[in-house]
C-alpha cells in the first residue's frame, strides 16, 4: 500500500517556517513498512487543498494531511477535505465539548471561533486530541483514506503514534518494515560513486541510492522485510560489496560524522591537534569542538592570508605543498599533530588552490585541492576535505 503526505500552509510556501512534520511522518511510516510515494505542499486555499487531495486519492491509499485545523479563517483543511470527497460539513456537539474541556483544563474559556473546529466532513471518524485543541479526523472513501492532523509538531507526533499508526496497521494488514543503512563517504564525487556501484543501484530489494551534500556523499541501502533481522540480512551482503569497492572512502555509518570519527581516533591515540589556516577561519577545529571534541584542540591559528602565515611562522619551501608542510611541521610536537590549510591562487585559472598538510614526527600527508566555490559553500566543502585528509592520515 502507498501513502502521500500533504502539507498545508501558505507560510510553508513563503519560506517563513521550515517543515519538520513530513520528516517525522516519513520515519514513522518507514517503521511500519508503508511506502511513502509522494509529498505535496499547498497553501491555505480551500479549492487548491481539495484539488491536491482529489489527485492524491487517485494514486495512493492513505493521504496524511498536516495543518489547517485551527480556529482561524485561513484554517480551511476541513473544508478542503469535505470538498475533495463530495461531502458537506456537519457539526459535532461532542467535539465542541471536548474542545471546551481542553480549554477548561488550562483555566481558559473557549472562544466562539473555536467552535469552527467542531465541524467535520460528514461521516468522518473523529480523532480526539488530548494534547491540543484541534480535533483531527479520518475520511474514508472507496479510493482511500484522508487523515487530517494538526500542524503543531508536538500534537502531530502524538496523534501519529497513538492513533494514526494503529489505524494504518489495522487497515494495511500485515506490513513489512523498511530499514535503511547509510554509508557516509568523502573524497569522491556523486558521479564517480555512481560509476563504481551502478549495478548495485539497479537492485530492487534492497535498493541503493545516493544523496550528495557539500563535501560528503551518502550511500543509502534500504531493505524491506518482515522483521528487522531479515532486513539486516538483506542489507549485509550489499553493504559488504559497496565497502569492497569504495574502501576507505567510507568514513562512517548512519549517525557517525566526520568530526566524530576523527575525535574518537585522536582521543584513543592520546593526540592533540594544532591548526593553521588561511582559508577557513578556524572552521575545522570548530567542527571538532561542536562534535564534542574541544579537548583535543591544542591550538588554532587562523591567518588573514597565506603570506602572513608563512612569514610569521618562518615556513620554508619553494612551492605551495612544501610551504604548507613546513607550517604543519612547525606547529606539531610530540603529542600534537600539526595541520595547515593554506590558500593559494591556482596558476592559469580562476580557481582557488588549497593545500592541506598534516605532520607528526616523520609521518606526513600533503594534498592539493582546486575548487571554484565561494562563500559558505567553499568553507563547508574545504572543511570536509581537510578533515577527511586528517582521517586518512590517522587510518594510514
Amino acid at each position: 500500500m502507498k501513502a502521500e503526505i500533504v502539507l498545508t500552509g501558505t507560510e510553508l510556501l513563503l519560506g517563513e517556517i521550515v517543515d519538520t512534520n513530513s520528516v517525522k511522518i516519513a520515519r514513522m511510516l518507514r517503521e511500519i513498512g508503508l511506502n511513502l510515494h509522494y509529498k505535496s505542499t499547498v497553501g491555505d486555499n480551500e479549492d487548491r487543498i481539495a484539488e491536491v487531495l482529489r489527485h492524491a486519492l487517485t494514486r495512493v491509499d492513505f493521504v496524511i494531511v498536516s495543518g489547517g485545523l485551527g480556529p482561524t479563517v485561513d484554517d480551511v483543511t476541513r473544508q478542503g477535505a469535505a470538498k475533495a470527497t463530495d461531502r458537506k460539513l456537519v457539526y459535532s456537539p461532542e467535539l465542541e465539548a471536548q474542545i471546551a474541556a481542553r480549554f477548561a483544563k488550562f483555566g481558559r474559556t473557549m472562544g466562539e471561533n473555536n467552535k469552527r473546529q467542531a465541524w467535520l466532513p460528514e461521516g468522518a471518524i473523529p480523532i480526539e486530541n488530548p494534547v491540543g485543541t484541534a480535533p483531527s479526523f479520518i475520511v474514508e472513501t472507496d479510493h482511500g483514506s484522508i487523515i487530517c492532523l494538526p500542524g503543531v509538531p508536538r500534537e502531530l507526533e502524538y496523534l501519529m503514534e497513538h492513533a494514526v499508526i494503529p489505524y494504518l496497521k489495522k487497515k494495511a494488514g500485515a506490513q513489512q518494515l523498511i530499514k535503511a543503512r547509510i554509508l557516509h563517504t568523502c573524497g569522491i564525487g556523486e558521479s564517480n560513486i555512481d560509476r563504481e556501484i551502478d549495478d548495485l543501484m539497479r537492485l530492487h530489494n534492497p535498493t541503493v541510492g545516493l544523496a550528495a551534500h557539500i563535501g560528503v556523499v551518502d550511500v543509502r541501502i534500504t531493505a524491506k522485510a518482515a522483521t528487522e533481522a531479515e532486513a539486516d540480512a538483506l542489507i549485509a551482503p550489499v553493504e559488504a560489496e559497496i565497502r569492497r569497492r569504495l574502501g576507505n572512502l567510507i568514513f562512517g555509518v548512519d549517525g557517525k560524522t566526520l568530526a566524530g570519527v576523527i575525535g574518537e581516533q585522536m582521543q584513543n591515540r592520546h593526540l592533540m591537534l594544532a591548526t593553521v589556516d588561511t582559508a577557513l577561519d578556524g572552521n575545522p577545529a570548530q567542527e571538532l569542538a561542536m562534535g564534542g571534541y574541544a579537548n583535543i584542540i591544542a591550538e588554532q591559528k587562523p591567518f588573514a592570508n597565506t603570506e602572513t602565515a608563512i612569514g610569521e611562522l618562518g615556513a620554508t619551501g619553494d612551492d605551495p605543498e612544501a610551504q604548507a608542510l613546513s607550517v604543519a611541521q612547525r606547529i606539531s610536537s610530540e603529542n600534537t599533530v600539526g595541520m595547515s590549510i593554506l590558500s593559494f591562487p591556482a596558476p592559469n585559472t580562476e580557481a582557488t588552490m588549497a593545500v592541506v598538510a598534516i605532520a607528526h614526527g616523520d609521518s606526513t600527508r600533503v594534498r592539493s585541492f582546486r575548487h571554484a566555490y565561494t562563500g559558505e559553500t567553499a568553507v563547508s566543502w574545504l572543511t570536509a576535505h581537510s578533515l577527511n585528509q586528517l582521517r586518512r592520515w590517522l587510518e594510514d
